[in-house]
C-alpha cells in the first residue's frame, strides 16, 4: 500500500518547538495515516485500526496548544503500538497501552523540550495514565496555562452558589466539591451533575442573570 510521507513542515504548527522530528519518524516507520481534524466536543483525538486495504488512522482536533496536542498524539500512538504489536483485541487503556504510552513519552520529558510545570506533572501522569488527560486535574490546570483565551472560566474558580451556563444554554448553579469533583445543581430540571473542576464554563450576572455572551453561547447548539 503506498502511502504519502510525512513532513515535519505539517506538523511545525501544531507541536511544540524540538518535538516535530522523533513524531515524523514515528510516523514514517509506521503505516499511519495522520489527519488534522476540526474541533469536536467529544475528543481530542482518537484511533482507528486499519484493513488489509485501509491503513490505521489516527485524528487530532486542530484547535489543541501544542502542548496539549503533543500529549494527545502520544496516547493516540500507543493505541497504535498496542495494534501492531498484539494484533488483537486488547483492553483499550490496559497495562500494555499504559507502558507503550511511557515508553513513546519518555524521550519528550527531557528538561527544556516542555515548560516545567508541563513537564513534571505528565512525568507524574504518566505513572498511572488514564483515559484521558483531562481526568488528571493537575495536568489539565498545567495545559489550561497555554490555551487562547476565551470568555470560560474554569468551575472551581467561581464561587459556591454562582449561577453559570454552558455553550448548549443549560443553567446550572455550583455546589459543594465531592472528593475531585463538584456538584452542580441543573435548574432546568432540579438533578445533580458532578463537573470537572475545570471545566470550562460562562458564570451569570447576578443583576440580569445573563453575562454578555452567554446568550450567544446558548444558541451554539
Amino acid at each position: 500500500m503506498r502511502r504519502s510521507k510525512l513532513s515535519a513542515e505539517v506538523l511545525a504548527g501544531y507541536l511544540p518547538e524540538g518535538c516535530v522530528e522523533p513524531v515524523v519518524d514515528w510516523f514514517n516507520r509506521r503505516p499511519v495515516v495522520l489527519r488534522i481534524t476540526r474541533s469536536r466536543s467529544s475528543k481530542l483525538g482518537d484511533f482507528r485500526s486499519g484493513t488489509a486495504t485501509i491503513s490505521p488512522v489516527i485524528t487530532i482536533n486542530n484547535d489543541l496548544n501544542p502542548y496539549r496536542f503533543l500529549i494527545t498524539l502520544l496516547h493516540e500512538m500507543a493505541h497504535a503500538e498496542v495494534y501492531f504489536s498484539y494484533k488483537r483485541r486488547m483492553a483499550p487503556h490496559g497495562r500494555e497501552w499504559k507502558e507503550e504510552y511511557r515508553r513513546l513519552a519518555m524521550p519528550f520529558l527531557e528538561p527544556g523540550l516542555l515548560p516545567e510545570m508541563i513537564r513534571i506533572t505528565f512525568y507524574k501522569y504518566l505513572i498511572n495514565p488514564k483515559a484521558s488527560s483531562s481526568a488528571d486535574v493537575h495536568l489539565l490546570y498545567a495545559l489550561k496555562q497555554y490555551d487562547k483565551p476565551g470568555e470560560g472560566v474554569p468551575v472551581f474558580k467561581l464561587n459556591p452558589g454562582t449561577l453559570f451556563a454552558l455553550p448548549n444554554g443549560s443553567v446550572f448553579r455550583k455546589g459543594e466539591k465531592r472528593r475531585k469533583l463538584y456538584k452542580c445543581e441543573c435548574i432546568d430540571n432540579r438533578k445533580t451533575y458532578l463537573f470537572n473542576p475545570m471545566a470550562e464554563v460562562f458564570p451569570l450576572q447576578p443583576e440580569s442573570g445573563q453575562k454578555p455572551g452567554a446568550a450567544k453561547a446558548a444558541n451554539m447548539n
